[in-house]
C-alpha cells in the first residue's frame, strides 16, 4: 500500500496494513479518515489472515479465490489513489505473492512431504496465477503513471521450500549450558521444554491464555529451572538465547549494561562466548547423513560494522538448504536434538529465500537492459539518487545504472 509518510513537512498519505501478509498492529491511515473512504468504497481486504485454511481443500480454494480478488481490488484502489495528485513518490506493495508462496508451495514441489500429486490443477498453478494477476496490475499502474515516470519494481525476496534449522537453536543453546537452567539434562527439564514448544503452536484462540499463564510467578520459576522462559533474558543465569526468527537463526547475548539482567561481560567474555557458540554450531551434524547443517555463523559486527544498531542479533546462523528438512541435529556435546518444523497452526510449506530483484522502467531506460536489474539493497540508493538526495556513506547497495541521468532530469523538472 502507499508508503509515503503524511506529515506537516510532506504532503502525503499512508495506509497501514490493508491487505498485508501479516498485520502486526492494525489497519489505519494518515490522514485518519482515509481508511474510512477505503472501507466504504473497497471494503476490507478479502484475506484477513493467510494461515486459517486448516490444510483443507475448501480452505485452500477460498484462500486462492480471495487472493486473486484481493489483487484486483488493491489494483483499483491504487489507481484511485494515484490519480488524486501528481505525486513525487508513490510506493505500494502486493503482499499476495507472499501469502500464496507460503501456503501453496507444496502443491508445485513434488519433493515436499505435503505434496499432493492429485491436487486440483488450480492449486498446483496457484502461485503462477497470483503472480500473473499481479503482473497485470503492475502493468496497469505503469500505464497510469505515464511515460515520463520512472518506475521501480521490487521483488524483495524469493520463495522456496521451508527447510528449517533456526527452530533447533533454543534447545541447542540450552544443551550448551547457556540457558537459565545451567545445562542440566534432566528428563523433567527436557519434557517441560518440549511442552512449552507445543504451547507455542497451540490453537490461536487459546494462546493469549497460555501466555498469560506463563507470565505468572510460579510458572516462571518452573520455566527458569527448565531453561524455557518465554523471555530467556529475564534470568540473570542466561548467557545467550535464540530469538524467534525466520530462515536465518538469531542469537542474542545477555550482556551486562545492555540487558536488564545481563550476565556476560562485554568485550573479552562476550568474544570468548561467541567463539564457543560458533565452534559448537559448526559441529552440528545431520544424524542421517553426517553432514554439517550450518553453512556459516556471522556476528553483527562482521556483517554491519562496529556501530550497528543494538537491536541487531549478536550472532546470525545460516543453515544449509541442500539437506532437505532440518528437524534433527547431533554433536558430541549437545547429543541429539529434535525440534518439529511443521505445525498446523502455521501451515506454511514455502519459505523466504534470499534472492531478490529490482527492475526499472522509464525515461532513458532501454527495455530489457540487464544493467537496470539489481538487488533489493539497491532500492534505497536508487530512490535517493532519483530524488537528488545524498546517499549516506554506509548505505548498502548501489544506484542502478542510469540513475545519474534520471537525477539530472529530475532536477530540471523540479526547477521548471
Amino acid at each position: 500500500m502507499p508508503q509515503t509518510v503524511g506529515s506537516p513537512e510532506l504532503n502525503g498519505i499512508q495506509i497501514f496494513e490493508w491487505g498485508l501478509h501479516d498485520r502486526n498492529f492494525s489497519v489505519a491511515s494518515t490522514p485518519a479518515d482515509l481508511i474510512d473512504y477505503v472501507r466504504d468504497r473497497y471494503g476490507e481486504h478479502p484475506v484477513p489472515a493467510c494461515d486459517l485454511h486448516k490444510r483443507r481443500q475448501e480452505g485452500y480454494g477460498a484462500l486462492l479465490g480471495n487472493l486473486l480478488s484481493g489483487v484486483e481490488t488493491k489494483t483499483q484502489l491504487l489507481l484511485d489513489l494515484m490519480a488524486r495528485e501528481a505525486w513525487d513518490l508513490f510506493s505500494c506493495a502486493y503482499g499476495e505473492t507472499h501469502c500464496v508462496g507460503h501456503q501453496f508451495w507444496h502443491f508445485r514441489d513434488g519433493g515436499h512431504p505435503w505434496h499432493e500429486p492429485d491436487a486440483p490443477a488450480e492449486f498446483r498453478d496457484a502461485i503462477q496465477s497470483v503472480y500473473q494477476r499481479i503482473d497485470r496490475g503492475i502493468g496497469e499502474l505503469i500505464v497510469a503513471a505515464g511515460p515520463d515516470t520512472t518506475v521501480l519494481v521490487v521483488a524483495s525476496h524469493g520463495m522456496g521450500p521451508y527447510t528449517g534449522g533456526p527452530q533447533l537453536l533454543p534447545e541447542v543453546l540450552v544443551r550448551l549450558g547457556l540457558g537459565s537452567e545451567g545445562g542440566r539434562k534432566s528428563f523433567t527439564s527436557l519434557t517441560l521444554r518440549w511442552v512449552q514448544e507445543c504451547f507455542h503452536h497451540a490453537p490461536r484462540p487459546i494462546q493469549p491464555f497460555l501466555k498469560a499463564l506463563a507470565r505468572t510467578g510460579p510458572v516462571m520459576r518452573i520455566q527458569s529451572t527448565a531453561g524455557c522462559l518465554l523471555d530467556p533474558l529475564e534470568s540473570s543465569r542466561t548467557k545467550a538465547c535464540a530469538l524467534r526468527n525466520n530462515r536465518c537463526g538469531a542469537i542474542r547475548l545477555n550482556l551486562k549494561g545492555r540487558e536488564p539482567h545481563g550476565r556476560v561481560e562485554p568485550r573479552a567474555d562476550a568474544e570468548a562466548l561467541i567463539d564457543e557458540i560458533r565452534r559448537e554450531l559448526m559441529e552440528l551434524k545431520d544424524p542421517w547423513t553426517g553432514e554439517p547443517i550450518v553453512d556459516r555463523v556471522i556476528t553483527a559486527t562482521e556483517a554491519f560494522g562496529p556501530d550497528h544498531h543494538p537491536d541487531v542479533p549478536d550472532i546470525m546462523v545460516v543453515f544449509r538448504t541442500d539437506l532437505g528438512i532440518l528437524e534433527r541435529c547431533h554433536s558430541t556435546r549437545v547429543g541429539e536434538v529434535y525440534t518439529q518444523l511443521y505445525y498446523r497452526n502455521i501451515p506454511r510449506s514455502g519459505d523466504h529465500t534470499t534472492e531478490s530483484r529490482l527492475w526499472a522502467v522509464g525515461p532513458g531506460i532501454t527495455p530489457g537492459n540487464g544493467a537496470s536489474r539489481g538487488n533489493v539493497l539497491d532500492l534505497a540508493p536508487t530512490v535517493l539518487t532519483l530524488l537528488d538526495v545524498p546517499i549516506p556513506q554506509r548505505t548498502n547497495g548501489r544506484p542502478l545504472a542510469g540513475c545519474e541521468a534520471w537525477a539530472r532530469r529530475w532536477a530540471t523538472m523540479t526547477q521548471a
